[in-house]
């Protein structure tokens, strides 16, 4: 059978795009001689439409878009995700049971429907909130094959009870579809390929794999969902890959051959992870022209480079605001950063305001020494610049903290924490240093200046400061340490074999007493197994430390 992934970006809510989106997917699909042409999870509504699917009208309309969508379809079969709903159960809220499913369409037919079993309920998913497990399971024939349909959780069961792949086969299918809105991070592809061998392992029979490319609104964070859909034959040999980060109608036969090595480079999939998160929720908010704040140091550089992978150089602008702490240096190396990437600088002192702010607190503030305040300020008077720009021309502001500062709360609410986006607040300090060496060498010369990668980082809101005298330890310890805690989720008792236990102890402390700050972030972009947000659900207070 001649197959199509229609490996599509569809936006929550948007159901009028996504429909003649897909309808236009299918019409090429056909051209091209498809027989069958397979759509992601819930790509008719957008799989992130969150508490859209409560909504009785959305549902409805999404019914009537798989009507549309049915009547596009002669000729070839279609197997596309939706919300069904139950004609008869009402959940516990009054409205009726919803199912995340898929619409099987022949020739202008809808045939069947098979609904997702296993609903995932950690990390960033909280799908038993919206759905109900499906009403049954069943193999469905299509152009003479017997195939049985997943969503997505429904192949990664190996901790449930109930094992779907099994079941499908049990019931005859001699071919598997997975159609997936499968999160991104770092090497998950490798992850699900795993999941997916061990499945042919057990049954000799070949597995198409159908995933969502985009990035969607996770509540608190941007998702990234990577495609790279995926097909292999009944010996878990790959036999065809979609693009990463990229929209793609993947035609292929089930006699395609094995693909060879294709290589990986973390780096590089870290980078155009960003690049693609930064591109999207632009194109997807309406903005075009981003601003940030560069300090001449190593973050702002970076977050400068990935947006203008992302925008392009005309439509970045970098303000570097100086006050009696900024360095010469510093100042240099912003207006070497901007030319080297072509964009758009201004250099805005704040000394005066700052100055202004002082003497307007000055009795209210007798007899108190000088300290974290002062220099709280200044960073409020960098946001307050930067978003006034942003107001004024129309654009939106870019954050440029990284995780480790994140997780530590070394940053300024409402001040360099200012932004629309938080672009690199999943990316630890010592992967920032790695982007910037990566996008140097991927440009055979120095974008970022070596300066900026090689100087001790500071906020330069004191005479003499250093992150790393104020953080108490070096980056070189203090980001794994933070990756181990947050990411690897280690113990007290784990980590004090890696590290000394009164260092551990007092980052724990730092990390619990920033969940505050955090709250009030700007959304990031989701790159590792565990980032902030929705994904990691902590109290602002409590008192556990283990």
């Amino acid at each position: 059978m001649k197959i199509a992934i229609a490996q599509i970006t569809t936006y929550p809510g948007a159901i009028k795009e996504n429909t003649k989106k897909i309808i236009s997917f299918i019409d090429e699909a056909r051209k091209k001689k498809a027989e069958l042409v397979i759509f992601p999870e819930l790509a008719i509504p957008g799989y992130l439409s969150m508490d859209l699917i409560l909504n009785e009208k959305f549902v409805e309309t999404n019914l009537e878009a798989l009507d549309e969508i049915v009547k596009a379809s002669k000729r070839i079969s279609v197997i596309v995700g939706f919300i069904d709903k139950d004609k008869e159960k009402i959940r516990p809220d009054g409205l009726k049971v919803r199912y995340n499913s898929a619409a099987i369409i022949t020739d202008g037919k809808l045939v069947g429907v098979q609904d997702k079993t296993l609903l995932p309920d950690y990390d960033v998913f909280y799908e038993n909130r919206y759905f109900a497990p499906a009403r049954k399971r069943e193999v469905f024939k299509i152009n003479g094959m017997k195939i049985g349909i997943e969503i997505c959780e429904d192949m990664w069961d190996e901790n449930y009870n109930i094992n779907v792949s099994d079941d499908l086969c049990s019931n005859g299918a001699d071919l598997l579809i997975d159609i997936s809105a499968s999160p991104f991070y770092l090497g998950k592809r490798f992850v699900r390929e795993l999941i997916i061998k061990r499945i042919i392992k057990r049954h000799k029979m070949p597995f198409v794999y159908a995933n969502l490319v985009g990035v969607q609104d996770g509540y608190e964070g941007e998702l990234v969902f990577d495609g790279q859909s995926m097909v292999f034959d009944n010996n878990g040999n790959l036999i065809a890959l979609g693009k990463e980060f990229e929209e793609e109608l993947l035609m292929l036969d089930l006699n395609n051959k094995r693909m060879g090595d294709l290589g990986y480079d973390e780096v590089k999939e870290l980078n155009d992870a960003l690049v693609f998160g930064i591109k999207e929720y632009f194109a997807r908010n309406n903005f075009k022209k981003a601003f940030i704040g560069l300090s001449g140091g190593i973050d702002s550089a970076v977050v400068a480079a990935l947006a203008v992978q992302a925008l392009g150089k005309e439509n970045v602008i970098g303000v570097f605001m100086p006050s009696r702490f900024s360095s010469k240096e510093s100042r240099n190396d912003a207006n070497k950063l901007a030319d080297n990437l072509g964009i758009g600088f201004k250099i805005i002192s704040i000394e005066e305001s700052f100055k202004i702010i002082e003497e307007t607190l000055k009795d209210s503030f007798s007899g108190k020494n000088k300290d974290v305040t002062e220099e709280n300020v200044q960073a409020r008077i960098r946001g307050l610049i930067l978003m006034a720009f942003a107001n004024k021309f129309d654009g939106l502001v870019i954050s440029t903290g990284n995780k480790t500062e994140m997780a530590l709360g070394y940053c300024t609410l409402y001040g360099d924490m200012c932004g629309g986006l938080s672009a690199i607040s999943d990316v630890s300090k010592l992967d920032v240093y790695k982007i910037a060496n990566y996008i140097n060498k991927k440009n055979m010369g120095e974008v970022i200046p070596r300066s900026s990668i090689e100087k001790a980082p500071s906020a330069e809101l004191a005479e003499n400061q250093t992150d790393e005298k104020g953080l108490g330890a070096s980056y070189d310890i203090l980001s794994p340490l933070v990756d181990d805690i947050i990411e690897n989720q280690m113990s007290l008792e784990e980590l004090s074999k890696k590290y000394p236990e009164n260092l551990a102890i007092r980052i724990i402390k730092k990390i619990n007493a920033s969940e505050y700050k955090r709250r009030q972030a700007a959304p990031g972009i989701k790159v590792t197994k565990k980032a902030f947000g929705v994904g990691r659900r902590i109290p602002i207070s409590h008192k556990f430390e283990g």
